[in-house]
């Protein structure tokens, strides 16, 4: 819970909430008419003493109101009124008075902020301020409208705030003029939203209305509550207006999640138990200031829940606990790393290596070509110097298909064969004659046989286009 967030309707809430055309005499009957209830004079924001919830009905029926006035403050929890609602499911599984506030002191000793039921008159307004005790808020309206200013809490921001706030002239500077960004937020009947920790907020009423809504501490902001807490203390905001039982319920927050990580040290998130070893540096920090007189080790103590023996010895184990479940959220984290980086398919790396290509052998006339060339002895043959009698000649024309095994041969075998074919040309002119022959044969039908002609052919070929 980081901002602040608005559900339109409430169905999926799991909340049980008052008739959306309840009035004001309805409320007045169920808490008792007679019940003393805090009102506000918005135009000075000042407390108006005396006032009854009886009166303040007529007062809010009254079409000729002389001023305007507003209540922000009326608990209901434990009225018949206040038991026919039921808080939104996510409030009540995280709010540390339900899940940390040990139920045998309910319902006489317990912070009673959880449910509130608040009337605003048209154009009440409530200036900026925190929560208490960082608490957050949910808030729904039953029926008018609101207009929310809220401020988020960083660093500087709450520095502004506490400045502002301790300034004799806070009621007439608009703390919104005094930041960089100022939200505004408009809701309307029939919906509920959820104030995080800190936030700084302003509230204008346009129109009457009625709300229910509840404060709550929980365990995902702890260090900003802790932080809004400190606030309060430097700024001395009075105890009527600070969260009830305070550090008491902070201490039964740390006993509470010291047995739950001894029994299971992955119980809480990471960001749970950054918050709780915040909580434990605090309670040890407030042990140390107030031990400087017996007056103030009174007070501590009685902050302390009685079930707590030795409160220095519940620190020591919770932040051992803390670390023992770090250290173990750890390793997880480490273990998910391995085993996300084995899921991942492996990388496919082709090593390509140039493929060694065997020169052209052939075994019926074992002459071997290199790149084209010819070799330097054919320089000395005429047109007639080659005799080629073989009957292999005529055939290379069409070569028949058979395999193609090839065997190396020798350059030596190539000088031998072109001294044997010398020696032809002395014996006469009619083998020359049929070499020509079939040399222009050859050549007149060379396009037919491209790809499947010989070496010799080859060689014919060449020394026709030379003469």
């Amino acid at each position: 819970m980081a901002q602040p967030f608005v559900v339109e309707k409430p169905e999926g809430l799991d909340m049980q909430m008052p008739s959306d055309n309840i009035t004001v005499y309805d409320i007045a009957q169920a808490v008792g008419e007679d019940r003393p209830v805090e009102v506000i004079d918005v135009a000075t924001q000042a407390e108006l003493p005396g006032w009854t919830m009886g009166q303040w009905a007529a007062y809010y029926h009254n079409p000729d109101r002389d001023r305007i006035r507003n209540v922000i403050s009326l608990e209901i929890s434990g009225t018949d009124f206040g038991n026919k609602i039921q808080r939104p499911r996510i409030v009540r599984e995280i709010d540390w008075i339900d899940c940390m506030w040990p139920s045998k002191l309910k319902p006489k000793e317990y912070p009673k902020v959880q449910l509130y039921c608040l009337m605003g008159t048209k154009d009440s307004y409530t200036d900026f301020h925190i929560d208490f005790g960082g608490s957050s808020v949910f808030y729904h309206i039953l029926h008018g409208s609101k207009v929310f200013y809220f401020i988020e809490p960083t660093s500087k921001n709450l520095k502004k705030y506490q400045k502002w706030s301790s300034s004799p002239d806070q009621s007439t500077i608009f703390f919104g003029d005094e930041v960089k960004e100022c939200y505004a937020v408009n809701l309307k009947a029939g919906n509920t939203m959820i104030i995080p920790t800190g936030w700084i907020h302003a509230v204008y009423t346009p129109e009457d209305a009625v709300v229910i809504g509840g404060n709550f501490l929980h365990g995902y902001n702890i260090a900003t509550q802790l932080q809004i807490y400190d606030i309060e203390e430097r700024t001395n905001v009075p105890a009527k207006f600070r969260f009830p039982f305070y550090k008491r319920i902070n201490w039964y927050a740390a006993l509470k999640y010291d047995s739950l990580l001894k029994q299971n040290h992955s119980i809480l998130s990471r960001h749970e138990l950054q918050g709780t070893a915040a909580l434990a540096q605090w309670l040890r920090n407030d042990l140390a200031k107030h031990q400087a007189t017996s007056e103030q080790r009174k007070a501590m103590r009685a902050d302390i829940p009685p079930t707590i023996n030795d409160p220095t010895e519940l620190i020591n184990s919770l932040t051992q606990s803390i670390a023992r479940a770090l250290e173990q959220a750890l390793e997880q984290v480490q273990k998910s790393r391995i085993s996300t980086k084995e899921e991942k398919a492996p990388k496919l790396i082709l090593k390509v290596k140039p493929k060694k290509v065997e020169e052209e052998e052939y075994e019926d006339d074992g002459i071997e070509l290199f790149d084209e060339d010819i070799p330097q002895e054919d320089e000395a043959l005429g047109s007639d110097d080659e005799d080629y009698q073989q009957d292999d000649d005529v055939e290379a024309l069409n070569p028949a298909k058979t395999s193609k095994k090839r065997t190396k041969a020798k350059r030596a075998k190539i000088k031998s064969e072109e001294s044997d074919s010398q020696s032809s040309d002395d014996d006469g002119g009619l083998g020359t004659m049929t070499k020509k022959r079939r040399g222009q044969a050859s050549r007149s039908n060379s396009h037919k046989v491209v790809r499947n002609t010989t070496v010799k052919q080859r060689l014919l070929e060449r020394i026709i286009k030379r003469h």
